[in-house]
């Protein structure tokens, strides 16, 4: 019995925090509405959120409602906050508010616990890159000589041959060509965003500090009003 109700307690937990990442996909989709009109096509941000949205499950209806429903969105404004932590971890916390104390608030709480802070502008930020991400499953059609070629016409920072997967960094002018490019070549894309990245990663912390910094990523993840986190560590799971 005891087993039974940790193993349905351990699914209510995972749905539960699916349905705060749907919630917070619809609050970035009615945002970049709200800034950038309703045109997939003519709106950056949007045509972002909407990627996003699909691979995180998101059903088209539901992003339909969301881009349809944006003139009775809330009125949030888009944060970001740079942070640091013990041993060189750097942070970048981004968010959707209509409360900007709030989150600061609340952001702090999170980071005393880290025995971190809040730093100055552009302190942390100048330390990760703009990246097109795209990550695709490696098979024995689709290998490393395949990207290669497939993504030749744009400007590639950076091709990694992982052991399942072949990760590729593009200029973000160039990632929807560039990831469009692979999915005509039948690679099948495993994730794909234009995202902030680590110029310089740290892979070595005391265990006590991989603990702190797992709970302030969960605490970020579970706060209505913050979208997403960044960080140095290589063990981070965003």
């Amino acid at each position: 019995m005891p087993r039974k109700h940790l193993v349905a307690s351990g699914i209510n937990k995972k749905q539960q925090l699916q349905a705060k990442v749907w919630q917070k996909l619809a609050r970035e989709i009615k945002a970049a509405v709200k800034v950038g009109g309703p045109n997939i096509d003519a709106n950056p941000r949007l045509k972002a959120a909407v990627d996003k949205a699909l691979q995180n499950n998101l059903s088209r209806e539901s992003i339909e409602r969301n881009i349809n429903g944006s003139n009775n969105a809330e009125d949030s404004k888009q944060v970001e906050f740079e942070c640091y932590g013990p041993q060189g971890i750097q942070i970048i916390v981004g968010g959707l508010t209509d409360n900007v104390n709030r989150i600061t608030s609340n952001l702090r709480g999170y980071l005393s616990k880290l025995h971190g802070d809040i730093a100055k502008q552009n302190s942390v930020k100048i330390f990760f890159d703009n990246v097109g991400y795209i990550a695709v499953l490696k098979t024995d059609a689709i290998n490393i000589d395949k990207i290669m070629e497939s993504t030749m016409p744009y400007e590639v920072i950076d091709i990694v041959d992982q052991e399942d997967a072949i990760e590729v960094k593009v200029s973000p002018k160039d990632f929807y060509a560039a990831k469009q490019a692979l999915s005509d070549g039948n690679a099948k894309i495993l994730d794909a965003e234009i995202k902030l990245m680590p110029q310089n990663i740290i892979t070595e912390l005391t265990q006590e500090n991989v603990d702190k910094l797992e709970r302030f990523i969960d605490s970020c993840n579970e706060d209505d009003d913050m979208q997403w986190v960044v960080t140095n560590y290589e063990g981070d799971y965003n």
